[in-house]
């Protein structure tokens, strides 16, 4: 490995006043500075050294002047103590991961959108001068804090990442209905859980591995202590298996239709320990939500939990979780708490049964609904300390109306010649709009950077 210092390496290879003259930026060769647009020095693009294979070590302080138009950067696994891009003013991506940065100085990079600084010393970043940020890679900074990063950004826990964020989360208003989603897997208590919160029976329980939800379906409103709730049980992020991607994308949206104020919490439904099946199942929710900040609306239920009404056996639970091990640490941590409720199933008494089975069935239903109304209450107190705020993401309310015309032009073709063709044609525009606007991390569908809502400033 052979060290060269940064400053002497850019001044020679890439002359103020000449032309570059590196052999191995073929895409730049004979350019002047402010002639180069993207610029790779990262390890083993910037020559190799004598009798070495692993490429040049740029070491030392490095300041880029001249590259007025440089809009790309990339320059990681170096030596670099400190780096200044500040008179880079056209500059939107930079990429300086794994070097010894102790500063970073985007002074004025206003066109910066992406920065990746992560595996750096970072003593501090002011970021406050780079209006058009839309993401910070800070993992594997451990001397960045709070109080050393100066930034409109949210931090998100999860991925490490400070991230932009939109105007989309308002106060509630006493009379607002509280709308709490509930998502999670098959067989997890989901659906059990939404009968319990709503007290109601409109939900079809599943004891087994099978999807019992298949859309989007809303109880009706209740009352708990002066305030109005309403509970919405979602297809699932593992009830998808079988449906298409169009299809989960437009569950989706229906859902959005269907809770037009936003939400104030969610609940991520897991039984039993956190499975490694339940971690990725999260983790297909943990995309959507590293872009969003709804982490910091979703609430971790444990349900079929025997031990519920013991506070110290709960905790104990908690703290074991947080050991078992760091990614499920992280997603605990990024979350708006643990809940611990015991959620068991009502038998049905049937006509054929005989008189012992039906006392049988009388007598733990009993046991089952006193211990349901418990979790209830449970869930219940957390949610009236918790709906303080309404969640939309930035795109909820052209979502729900360009779900508003389709219903309409649903409806209106239904009975018309040629209907179900016609409503294919407006379902596939439909999809398009809607992949555009969401974006979700769904089973095979992308990501989009433009899901954006306004959360508390890091």
């Amino acid at each position: 490995m052979v060290n060269i210092n940064a400053q002497e390496y850019i001044n020679k290879k890439y002359p103020l006043n000449g032309v570059c003259k590196s052999n191995s930026d073929k895409e730049n060769k004979d350019k002047r500075r402010d002639e180069i647009t993207e610029l790779d020095l990262s390890k083993g693009k910037v020559g190799k050294g004598f009798l070495s294979n692993d490429g040049k070590t740029l070491i030392g302080s490095l300041k880029l002047e001249g590259f007025t138009n440089l809009q790309k950067l990339i320059i990681f696994s170096h030596q670099i103590t400190s780096l200044d891009v500040s008179n880079c003013l056209n500059l939107e991506e930079l990429d300086c991961h794994g070097n010894e940065f102790a500063s970073l100085n985007v002074t004025g990079c206003s066109n910066l959108k992406k920065v990746n600084c992560s595996n750096n010393p970072l003593h501090e970043l002011d970021l406050s001068t780079c209006n058009k940020l839309e993401e910070v890679n800070i993992n594997n900074c451990p001397k960045l804090t709070e109080n050393t990063i100066k930034s409109d950004l949210n931090y998100n826990i999860v991925s490490s990442k400070l991230t932009k964020v939109g105007s989309q989360i308002t106060k509630v208003e006493d009379n607002d209905i509280r709308n709490i989603l509930i998502i999670g897997i098959t067989g997890n208590g989901k659906s059990t859980l939404a009968n319990v919160v709503s007290e109601t029976n409109e939900f079809t329980e599943s004891s087994g591995s099978t999807a019992q939800t298949v859309s989007f379906q809303k109880s009706d409103i209740f009352k708990w202590q002066g305030k109005r709730y309403c509970v919405i049980d979602n297809i699932g992020f593992g009830d998808t298996s079988n449906l298409f991607k169009e299809e989960i994308l437009f569950k989706i949206g229906e859902g959005i239709y269907s809770v037009k104020e936003g939400l104030n919490q969610v609940f991520f439904v897991v039984k039993g320990r956190f499975s490694p099946e339940q971690i990725v199942v999260f983790k297909q929710f943990e995309d959507f939500i590293s872009e969003t900040g709804i982490a910091k609306f979703t609430t971790i239920v444990r349900t079929n939990f025997p031990n519920f009404r013991d506070k110290k056996r709960c905790k104990k639970e908690s703290e074991s979780l947080l050991n078992q091990n760091e990614e499920l640490k992280k997603i605990i941590e990024s979350c708006n708490g643990i809940l611990y409720v015991d959620n068991p199933p009502m038998s049905t008494i049937e006509e054929d049964d005989s008189e012992e089975e039906k006392e049988e069935k009388e007598l733990e239903n009993s046991i089952n609904q006193r211990r349901r109304k418990e979790s209830r209450k449970i869930v219940l107190e957390h949610l009236e300390k918790n709906c303080q705020e309404i969640y939309k993401l930035k795109e909820w309310d052209d979502i729900y109306s360009m779900m508003a015309r389709y219903k309409v032009i649903e409806k209106n073709l239904v009975s018309a010649e040629n209907g179900k063709e016609k409503l294919e044609k407006e379902k596939s525009s439909l999809f398009k709009e809607l992949r555009t606007k969401l974006g979700l991390s769904v089973p095979g569908l992308p990501i989009s950077a433009n899901v954006e809502v306004n959360v508390i400033k890091y």
